[in-house]
C-alpha cells in the first residue's frame, strides 16, 4: 500500500502541472504581467520625475505610497489581477454562451455586458474606499468606460481570432482526410492494373519474364506501402518507382515496329521531395488506353527535375477501340485533386486531346 502522503502528492502535482501548462492560464498571467509592468513604470516615472503639485488627476494615490514601493506593488498586483480576471472572464463567458449556438446567446451576453459595467462601477467604489479618497466623477466614468470597452474589445478580437484558427484547423483536417481517401483509392487502382499485366504475361508461358515482373512488382509495392504513409518522398525514390512501373507495363507489350515506347527521366541530384504516387496514374492511363496490337501507337514519357522544379510530360496515342474500356476516371481526377490540395498555386497542369494524341503537361515547384 502506498503511503498517504505520496498518494496525495501525485494528484496534486498533476493538478498543478495541468494548471501551469493550460493555455488560458498562461495568457492570463502574461496579461497580468503587462498591466503590472505598466503600473510600476508609471509609479517610478511619477515619483522620480513629476512633482506632487503637477501630478495629473487620479494619480495622487501614487504619492501616498511613494515611500512604500512594496506595499504599492501588492496593491497594484491585487487590483490588476481583479481587472485581468474580469476581462478574461468576459471572454470565457462569451465562448461558453456562443459555443452552444442557442437563440438566447446574444441576449444573455448583452445582459452580462451590462452587469459587467455595473461590476466595474462597484470595483471602482471599492478602490475609492480602500484608498479613502474622493475621486472626481468624470474620472470615475472614464475609468469605468475604459475598463468596460477594453474587456469587450478584448473579447471580440480574441473570439474572432479563435474562430479563424478553428476554421483553419477544420480546413487542415478536411485536407488530411481527403488526401488519405485519395491515397486509398490510388493504391488498389494501380495494383489491379499491374496484376492484370502480369496475368497476361503468365498466360504466354514465359516464366522468366513473369519472374522478373514479380520482382519489379515487389519493389513497386514496397514503395507504395512504405512511401504512401508519408506526405513527401525523396524524388530519387519516386523516379525509381516510376521506372519500375514503366518496365512492368512494357513487359506485356510485344516488340512490334508499330509500337513505340520512349521514356526519359532526368534529375540534377539536388535534394527534393514530392508527394508520393502523384504521377503514376498518367503513366497507367498512357499504357492502358494508348497501346494497340493492331494499329500504330506510341507512349512518350519525359520527366525532368532541376533546381527544385519538376517538369513532366506524358503523351500517348488515342486508340478509339480502347475508349470502350475507359475507366471511371479515379486516376487522373485524384491527381488533380491532390495537386490542388498539396501544391496550391505551385503547379500547372494541362491535359489536351488533339490529333488523336492525349497530352499531359505538368510542372510543380517542389
Amino acid at each position: 500500500m502506498k503511503p498517504l502522503s505520496l498518494s496525495l502528492r501525485l494528484p496534486l502535482q498533476s493538478i498543478v502541472r495541468r494548471f501551469v501548462v493550460n493555455r488560458e492560464v498562461r495568457l492570463l498571467l502574461i496579461h497580468l504581467f503587462i498591466w503590472v509592468t505598466i503600473s510600476l513604470v508609471q509609479y517610478y516615472l511619477m515619483v522620480r520625475f513629476v512633482p506632487v503639485g503637477k501630478a495629473p488627476a487620479g494619480t495622487a494615490v501614487i504619492y501616498q505610497y511613494a515611500s512604500q514601493p512594496f506595499v504599492y506593488l501588492q496593491i497594484t498586483l491585487l487590483m490588476n489581477l481583479i481587472f485581468v480576471v474580469c476581462v478574461h472572464g468576459c471572454y470565457w463567458f462569451y465562448r461558453w454562451v456562443f459555443d452552444r449556438d442557442r437563440r438566447w446567446s446574444a441576449p444573455v451576453f448583452f445582459v452580462f455586458a451590462v452587469s459587467l459595467f455595473i461590476g466595474f462601477a462597484f470595483l471602482m467604489g471599492i478602490y475609492a474606499g480602500i484608498f479613502e479618497r474622493h475621486i472626481d466623477q468624470a474620472m470615475v466614468v472614464s475609468s469605468i468606460s475604459f475598463s468596460w470597452v477594453y474587456a469587450l474589445v478584448f473579447t471580440f478580437v480574441r473570439a474572432y481570432r479563435q474562430q479563424k484558427r478553428d476554421q483553419q484547423r477544420l480546413v487542415q483536417q478536411k485536407t488530411h482526410a481527403e488526401l488519405a481517401a485519395l491515397k486509398a483509392q490510388v493504391n488498389p487502382h494501380f495494383l489491379f492494373n499491374t496484376l492484370n499485366n502480369l496475368y497476361g504475361t503468365a498466360l504466354t508461358g514465359d516464366s522468366d519474364r513473369t519472374a522478373v515482373g514479380i520482382e519489379h512488382l515487389s519493389g513497386v509495392m514496397r514503395h507504395m506501402v512504405e512511401e504512401s504513409k508519408r506526405d513527401r518522398t525523396p524524388i530519387g525514390k519516386e523516379i525509381k518507382f516510376l521506372e519500375d512501373t514503366i518496365e512492368l507495363h512494357q513487359m506485356r507489350v510485344p516488340r512490334l515496329d508499330t509500337i513505340r515506347i520512349h521514356s526519359i527521366m532526368r534529375w540534377d541530384g539536388l535534394q527534393a521531395e514530392i508527394a508520393p504516387l502523384l504521377l503514376v496514374s498518367f503513366i497507367e492511363n498512357a499504357f492502358k488506353y494508348g497501346i494497340s496490337m493492331s494499329q500504330p501507337c506510341f507512349v512518350d514519357i519525359r520527366l525532368t527535375v532541376e533546381q527544385g522544379q519538376l517538369s513532366f510530360r506524358c503523351r500517348n496515342s488515342i486508340i478509339p477501340t480502347n475508349r470502350l474500356g475507359a475507366s471511371t476516371g479515379t486516376g487522373i481526377d485524384n491527381v488533380q485533386q491532390r495537386l490542388q490540395l498539396i501544391y496550391p498555386k505551385r503547379h500547372t497542369l494541362t491535359i489536351q486531346e488533339e490529333n488523336d494524341v492525349f497530352d499531359v503537361t505538368l510542372t510543380i515547384v517542389l
